[in-house]
């Protein structure tokens, strides 16, 4: 705490007006409480994953087309689901690239398990908020007076940081119509990579607070979530009180994933041709016909494993033509190994599963000994097939 005094001469006496700062304007706290990461333009997400072009167009028109009041009328949520890998991010990513250019994003947050600034949930509605108060300038000195009355807002639960720094603030926007048209103006809330939240009663408290919000107010948001469909956050979606408020859609085979993938890979190995530095070593037969679908099939739908087998054949360092052949498996990787991220993601999935042991003996005596075998494509094939099987016969997607 500090002061400032003003001293004034007034025909002989002294007036002293002194003024009390006790701390940090409100815009300041929640800026302070804001993680900027979580943005989906945030500079520390720089190049994030999105759609590439002439793919997945169905699941982008379909979103769209819920987000513009076309289909599913009632429904202020949709869950986005899928596996591991299968492309939820970039779709988000998509979406919300989409929806700021028309002007009718209003927030995101994007979660990530590696970041300690957006892998906890006390972040998420201040940075929201944070988001409100920069698209609605209306709305701004609202949440201001609400920070300025309760400088510990923070640290209260989900359901009163959701009531005090989303809905009260815009009630009176909602009386004056200036949320009529979902069209153009800002509405829309993305949550992408529910699941990557540390603590899983966080998880479902999140979606059982942002509904409760929903059922309770007369909200104009409408609210995008995106996860792998983990054990407890299916129970707050199919189980919860709320199954009016909700529609999803899930990522799978209906959506042809390998047509897009094959796209992707077609046009990625073209643009390596293309552009190089080292493409006069590269023939222009490469790569053939049969290698592409070799590489669709090994994918299994999982735009993760083309997107990293791309990342790693691309390297300006090194010749494209060797690089996949260490992904073929045709040249030894030494000490660069290609699936390392692939290693990392797939690994953390299995460390989370409640039945690894039953989960083994469903699959067999083929991946039980996979641990032992960590070669720089072996770990990575196993623990990503052992995955993949799992989801299918325990029915976790």
């Amino acid at each position: 705490m500090f002061s400032r005094s003003n001293l004034n001469v007034l025909g002989g006496s002294f007036t002293q007006v002194t003024e009390l700062h006790s701390g940090p304007a409100a815009f300041e706290r929640l800026q302070q409480a804001t993680s900027s990461a979580a943005f989906h333009n945030s500079n520390e997400r720089f190049d994030p994953p999105r759609c590439h072009p002439r793919t997945r167009v169905a699941v982008l028109e379909r979103i769209m087309n819920w987000i513009l009041g076309k289909e599913d009328l009632n429904a202020l949520i949709l869950w986005l689901y899928g596996p591991a890998g299968s492309g939820k991010s970039a779709i988000a990513q998509s979406i919300a690239e989409l929806c700021y250019a028309a002007n009718i994003l209003l927030a995101t947050f994007f979660f990530s398990r590696s970041d300690h600034t957006r892998n906890r949930g006390d972040a998420l509605i201040p940075t929201l908020a944070y988001q409100v108060a920069s698209s609605i300038p209306e709305a701004r000195a609202r949440i201001e007076k609400i920070i300025d009355r309760d400088p510990l807002i923070f640290k209260r639960s989900l359901e009163a940081q959701i009531k005090s720094l989303l809905v009260d603030p815009v009630q009176d926007l909602v009386a004056s119509g200036y949320f009529n048209d979902p069209s153009s103006s800002p509405r829309l809330i993305i949550i992408d990579g529910l699941d990557e939240c540390q603590d899983f009663r966080v998880q479902s408290q999140i979606i059982e607070s942002i509904a409760h919000a929903l059922q309770q107010h007369h909200l104009p948001f409408i609210f995008l979530i995106a996860s792998r469909p983990e054990q407890q956050i299916s129970y707050s979606f199919n189980c919860g009180r709320f199954p009016e408020l909700r529609t999803s859609l899930v990522l799978d085979n209906s959506f042809h994933p390998d047509d897009d993938i094959r796209l992707f890979l077609q046009d990625s190995f073209l643009r390596i041709k293309n552009t190089h530095p080292k493409m006069r070593y590269i023939p222009a037969d490469w790569p053939l016909s049969k290698v592409i679908e070799s590489l669709v099939r090994k994918a299994s739908s999982q735009f993760i494993y083309a997107a990293t087998v791309m990342r790693y054949t691309s390297s300006i360092r090194h010749i494209p033509t060797n690089r996949l052949d260490v992904i073929l498996g045709l040249r030894p990787a030494h000490n660069d190994t290609p699936f390392a991220e692939l290693d990392v993601l797939y690994m953390h999935i299995m460390s989370s599963l409640d039945e690894v042991e039953s989960a083994l003996l469903i699959i067999g005596p083929s991946f039980s000994d996979m641990n032992m075998e960590y070669s720089a494509l072996g770990a990575c094939t196993k623990s990503r097939n052992f995955w993949l099987y799992t989801q299918r016969t325990l029915r976790l997607s």
